[in-house]
């Protein structure tokens, strides 16, 4: 009867060997797969703010263009304004120029 019984505990503890070994091995799998789902639930996310990321630029670049445009435009036309203007405006700007400074510093 005591074999018996000592089969019995060997027997279990052989069990409860297997079901402990099972039961690592089960938890080492679902770590991995957590850390496989982890990986790709970033990489997605990281990929979602990319693009995010990338639309907001271009709507930037897009108002920051349309605000620049009018702006270009008449610092174009102040400029062919300027190159288009005649000798004489010029010389005339000039002399107002050196009158204004010349009286205003003193040395008339």
């Amino acid at each position: 009867m005591a074999k018996n019984a000592i089969e019995a505990v060997r027997e279990a503890e052989e069990k409860a060997k297997a079901l402990l070994s099972d039961a690592t091995q089960i938890s080492k799998n679902k770590k991995q797969e957590a850390e496989l789902l982890a990986e790709q639930e970033y990489m997605r996310i990281l990929a979602e703010g990319e693009a995010e990321a990338k639309v907001l630029k271009q709507s930037a670049l897009s108002e920051g263009e349309a605000m620049a445009k009018p702006i270009i435009g008449r610092g174009t036309d102040q400029a062919k304004a300027l190159y288009e203007m005649k000798d004489e405006d010029l010389n005339s700007a000039v002399s107002i120029i050196i009158e204004r400074i010349v009286n205003a510093n003193g040395n008339s």
